[in-house]
């Protein structure tokens, strides 16, 4: 669609204001469209959330799918209640960190977990050995001062209340409250000669990752959190012989996800370069009460149904081949061609699909192909955050969705194509209700060491968004592969990562339920699949006699 007659230039630059702030991108046009311009199904929440605040309406995520370019997206929005319309419009640039928080909470004053918090909890109650910690590694271009960084993750903790957060054994249960503010220890790193480059532009060879840099976080990650200090965060920076850096944190998965990296970044950088001037931010637990607010809603109960209808009939447990005997967890990487990005784009723009349904698409073929079933279920870690007043939020918010494949004789790729993204935009329409929820209500057959129904998961890292700006040098995520098998949670993993414009594949497996021998074997087929996606859509996904 190259032009757009019937709406007025006026609500299309309105519209063009979001995209732009959502996408950070300028100057998008009409005729552009959600897909090419790098969009993606986290990405589309949140563009549907804003878009109806900005013009008062109600959009289905669905809709973006559908009209996937400005300006016929405009066109539909434009049509469905141009009356209710607000009248005074935000700036595009105001975002939900300039909210005001709701004061400060005493420190005896209890406050309660998210379903996600309760979920790691649960889980290293269970199994102590389990290490539910994040960690991340930057190569720095430019220089970091040690003395600016420690007042700023100081400054950092004081005002983002989940980094203080306790986590309190009371009476058999637990409870959270918050703690003063305290200084993370920075721990300085010599870390001698450097390789002849800490990052890698290829995107299947491992990237040559200093020792001392996989040494800390190493230990960091073999080291438990103190729950109940409200300590739960580790720093250090690294420093090699010729000046260049590298900056390490490990933070425990009860107050950081993947879509807080950002946040933290853009905090960090906004601390160091005004911190004296403290602001007030969007608490976590303002989020927290919000998910309370919704359960139990006629929305939730809706939720809920449409989880019971989806997954009715499925098997709980999608088999992977174990081995005899237990092997060590593993970790290993796809061997992708280069440009596969960009291969892709036509096949997303002429179904609709965002580059998460195409890589779900692959990996249902794969596993109907490995497993001969015709019926698989897998995971997907989401971001229950597209209200856009939690858009910037500092802490956890991931939720886990199912996604269900099912197959027959005559089914080609192509059809799991447009299965997979029916079942990708049902979850995240549906997505309110917390896995637990769900599987409490549906009591699905349960087996030890293994998660009902996402056994297996997918999980989207676009590391794009985490190259950032702090203090003046330009951070760049470093993969550290092995790092993956340490805190390998699911019997497999697949983890899809696009960093500067190249896509990697990751996949990790829990060694007593997936051998490596069997793990390279689902990673060659996937990594086959997703390399001649565009010319394999009129393959059969079963063996036909």
């Amino acid at each position: 669609m190259d032009s757009v007659p019937n709406t007025p230039p006026a609500q299309l630059r309105r519209m063009a204001a979001v995209w732009e702030q959502v996408l950070k991108k300028g100057g998008i046009r009409p005729e552009d469209s959600f897909f090419t311009l790098g969009g993606q199904s986290v990405m589309a929440g949140t563009l549907v959330r804003a878009a109806g605040e900005r013009f008062g309406v109600r959009i289905p995520i669905r809709t973006l799918f559908e009209y996937s370019r400005l300006g016929e997206f405009t066109d539909h929005v434009v049509g469905l209640a141009l009356p209710t319309a607000p009248t005074t419009v935000p700036p595009p640039d105001a975002g939900p960190s300039d909210a005001v928080s709701t004061g400060t909470v005493p420190p005896d004053v209890p406050l309660e977990m998210t379903a996600f918090q309760r979920r790691i909890w649960l889980a290293e109650q269970i199994d102590p050995s389990v290490r539910n910690h994040v960690p991340l590694a930057w190569s720095v271009a430019g220089r970091l001062d040690p003395d600016r960084l420690r007042v700023a993750l100081g400054r950092l903790v004081a005002e983002h209340e989940i980094l203080r957060t306790r986590f309190v054994d009371e009476d058999g249960g637990w409870s959270v409250r918050l703690r003063e503010p305290w200084l993370p220890p920075l721990e300085l790193l010599d870390l001698g000669e450097a390789p002849d480059d800490t990052t890698d532009d290829t995107t299947d060879d491992t990237t040559d990752i200093p020792d001392g840099v996989t040494e800390w976080l190493e230990a960091a990650l073999r080291l438990p959190f103190d729950l109940e200090s409200g300590q739960l965060l580790r720093a250090a920076l690294g420093e090699f012989a010729d000046g260049r850096q590298v900056l390490l944190l490990c933070v425990h998965h009860m107050v950081i996800d993947g879509e807080s990296i950002p946040v933290l970044l853009a905090e960090l950088d906004r601390c160091c370069a005004t911190p004296d001037r403290p602001r007030q931010v969007v608490q976590y637990r303002e989020f927290a009460a919000h998910q309370r607010e919704q359960r139990d809603s006629a929305s939730w109960h809706t939720d809920l149904a449409y989880w019971e209808s989806a997954l009715e009939g499925a098997s709980a447990d999608t088999p992977l081949p174990a081995p005899e005997r237990p092997e060590p967890n593993g970790a290993l990487r796809l061997s992708l061609p280069a440009g596969l990005l960009d291969s892709l784009r036509a096949v997303q723009s002429e179904h609709g699909v965002s580059w998460f349904m195409v890589a779900a698409t692959a990996l249902a073929v794969s596993l109907h192909r490995w497993t001969g079933l015709d019926d698989v279920t897998f995971g997907s870690p989401t971001a229950n955050r597209n209200h856009p007043r939690f858009a910037g939020l500092f802490g956890p918010s991931l939720n886990t969705v199912v996604l269900r494949s099912g197959v027959t004789a005559d089914s080609t790729v192509r059809d799991v194509l447009l299965r997979m993204r029916g079942e990708a935009l049902g979850a995240l329409e549906h997505q309110a209700v917390e896995f637990d929820d769900m599987l409490n209500h549906v009591k699905p057959a349960r087996r030890f060491g293994h998660t009902p129904y996402v056994n297996v998961t997918l999980n989207m890292n676009l590391l794009d968004d985490h190259v950032a700006v702090l203090d003046g040098a330009r951070l760049t995520p470093l993969l550290i592969d092995e790092l993956r098998s340490d805190y390998a949670k699911f019997g497999l993993t697949v983890t899809m990562v696009q960093l500067e414009g190249r896509l990697i594949g990751l996949v990790s497996h829990r060694g007593d339920q997936l051998g490596a021998e069997a793990a390279r074997d689902l990673a060659d087929r996937l990594a086959g699949l997703l390399a001649r996606f565009p010319e394999a859509l009129d393959e059969p996904v079963l063996p036909r006699d």
